[in-house]
């Protein structure tokens, strides 16, 4: 009788196993039943809802033990999160409502389960993790350019962005989908901060949100720096200004729109620093010097214009005055290493002249009047 009970007991423990794997198997395939009936031909709240219903089935199933490790289970996962963060993407971009957390976690996932595919053992998804990647990479660059050619700069700048994520998430390479992805994110900002209806706001939230998926781009950097230096948000603007610079240290062409951008607002002494330090990487870089000489030579006009303002026996007189002198020495340290390469420069040769004469150098200026009178 004993026995009888152990083997009826066994028997029951095996069905119950059975039923359990079989329920977990049958989410693994309900996901995908779930998911083939995502289509283009559908808006994008239908096909969020199916996809919505389709994670419920395929989260199940990785949460088991039966189906956590098995591979078909993880292929399906993964293309069920990569599309959820596609078309969440999509909604964010038209919305303005950008839910980074929530588009991190879908790809993340996404690039989770398709990694699995590409190690495990047997690898018997690895040709499908590629193939569709490099289809689904295809198809949405094509769209991009198709965008673009219709100049949708908005949806070419998220299809080239899911272009390039696809084969990103799986450590491929996507330069061109990165690169023209950059492109687009350029002509949608111009079109927020210049065109007609303008929005910095939005136009910062899509700047910092390509700087997560793209965050050694500095070009998109100094664009979030412009923005918060218009909106005098100097703290938020050196933070990423720091970004820059440890991104490139070197660079003189990142230094000089660094200066150029702090002219824009009037940080005078900020463009000046910035000016310089590219300068200090390439002594005889033309566009820093113009742009130096003539900054510290316009300043100096500006502190003599406070100066002509203040009574004869202001205390204050005497150190603008200087403050005046000193600008327009600096000015000319750097415009004649600027003229000695662009002898024919009449603006500068204009700004030597006169600041020679105030200076009391009449030999000099004369010398430079007259080139800038035989430019004439």
């Amino acid at each position: 009788m004993k026995k009888s009970l152990i083997c009826v007991g066994l028997i029951s423990s095996t069905l119950f196993f059975s039923f359990d794997s079989f329920a977990q198997s049958k989410n693994v395939q309900d996901a995908y039943g779930k998911f083939k009936m995502v289509s283009p031909k559908n808006d994008a709240e239908k096909n969020l809802r199916t996809l919505e219903e389709a994670k419920k089935f395929i989260d199940a199933a990785a949460e088991n033990t039966e189906t956590k490790e098995d591979p078909k289970m993880h292929f399906y996962r993964g293309q069920i999160y990569m599309s959820l963060y596609e078309y969440s993407a999509q909604q964010a971009m038209a919305s303005g409502n950008v839910d980074q957390t929530l588009l991190e976690g879908y790809k993340s996932k996404a690039a989770e389960s398709f990694i699995f595919c590409l190690n495990e053992p047997k690898k018997k998804f690895k040709d499908d993790v590629t193939g569709m990647a490099e289809i689904k990479h295809n198809f949405l660059f094509e769209s991009g350019v198709k965008s673009y050619n219709e100049k949708n700069f908005e949806a070419a700048l998220m299809l080239f962005v899911q272009a390039y994520e696809v084969k990103h998430m799986l450590n491929l390479p996507a330069e061109d989908a990165q690169k023209n992805a950059v492109i687009m994110l350029r002509e949608v900002t111009n079109k927020l901060t210049k065109g007609e209806n303008k929005n910095d706001t939005l136009a910062l939230t899509m700047l910092i949100g390509m700087h997560e998926v793209f965050p050694t781009e500095f070009t998109i950097l100094i664009d979030i720096v412009n923005i918060h230096l218009r909106n005098n948000d100097i703290i938020s603007a050196e933070k990423y200004v720091a970004e820059a610079v440890s991104l490139e240290p070197n660079n003189k062409e990142l230094y000089y729109v660094l200066g150029t951008s702090y002219l824009t607002q009037g940080l005078n002494e900020k463009a000046e620093e910035s000016l310089n330090k590219a300068l200090e990487i390439d002594p005889a870089y033309k566009d820093a010097q113009y742009q130096l000489g003539a900054h510290l030579y316009n300043w100096a006009n500006e502190v003599n214009k406070q100066a002509g303002e203040l009574n004869a026996n202001d205390p204050k007189l005497p150190e603008l005055e200087n403050q005046t002198e000193e600008l327009l020495r600096k000015s000319l340290v750097v415009l004649e290493k600027f003229i000695e390469s662009n002898p024919n420069d009449k603006n500068i040769l204009g700004i030597l002249y006169k600041t020679h004469n105030r200076l009391g150098n009449s030999e000099k200026g004369k010398e430079y009047k007259a080139r800038f009178d035989a430019q004439n």
